[in-house]
C-alpha cells in the first residue's frame, strides 16, 4: 500500500483526480470505482475519465490544478489488488497501463497547459475480461485506496482551515 507521506504530497494544493478505466472490462473499472468513493472538496476534484482521458483535457485544464493524480488498473507483475505508484517513465516506455499512449499524451498536455505535476497510482488487476464488476481482491484494494485518499484529503483540508483561521500575533 502507499505511504501516507507520499499521498499527502500528492493531494496537497489544488488537485484533480483523473479516474481512468472501463467498468465493462472487469478490474479495468477500478479508476472510476475509486473515483465514486472519493469525496471532492473545495480544492480536490474527481473526474471520471472512463477509457478516454483525452476527452477531459479541457475540463481538467480549466480547473487549474497544481497536481493531477491518475488512478488506473495497471499490470506491473504484482499480486491482484497490489497498489503502487508508477513512474512516468514506466508508462512512457510502454509500461503497465492498459491506456499507455493516451495517458502519456494526456499528462503531457495537462502539464503543458497547467504546469501541474502528475502522479500515477496503479492497482494490479486480476482480470480485464469483459464483464461488469471488480474481482474481490481488487475491490478491497480500491476501497482501501479510496479510504486512504479521503483521510488524507480530510486531514489536509482541516490543516488548511486551521491555518486560515489562525490570527498572527
Amino acid at each position: 500500500m502507499l505511504e501516507r507521506g507520499l499521498l499527502s504530497r500528492m493531494f496537497s494544493g489544488r488537485v484533480v483526480i483523473a479516474c481512468v478505466g472501463n467498468q465493462w472490462r472487469g478490474d479495468d473499472g477500478l479508476g472510476p470505482f475509486v473515483g465514486s468513493l472519493v469525496r471532492s472538496s473545495e480544492r480536490v476534484r474527481v473526474v471520471d475519465c472512463g477509457e478516454t482521458p483525452e476527452n477531459y483535457l479541457g475540463v481538467i485544464a480549466r480547473m487549474k490544478p497544481e497536481k493531477v493524480v491518475v488512478i488506473d488498473a495497471a499490470s506491473f507483475g504484482g499480486r491482484p489488488g497490489e497498489t503502487r505508484t508508477v513512474a512516468r517513465q514506466e508508462i512512457a516506455g510502454g509500461g503497465p497501463s492498459t491506456h499507455t499512449a493516451r495517458l502519456t499524451l494526456f499528462t503531457d498536455y495537462v502539464e503543458a497547459q497547467t504546469g501541474a505535476e502528475t502522479f500515477f497510482i496503479a492497482v494490479q488487476p486480476e482480470s480485464l475480461e469483459f464483464g461488469e464488476g471488480l474481482r474481490p481482491s481488487v475491490e478491497a484494494a480500491a476501497r482501501e485506496l479510496a479510504a486512504m485518499i479521503n483521510d488524507v484529503i480530510k486531514d489536509l483540508d482541516r490543516l488548511s482551515a486551521g491555518e486560515r483561521g489562525s490570527v498572527p500575533s
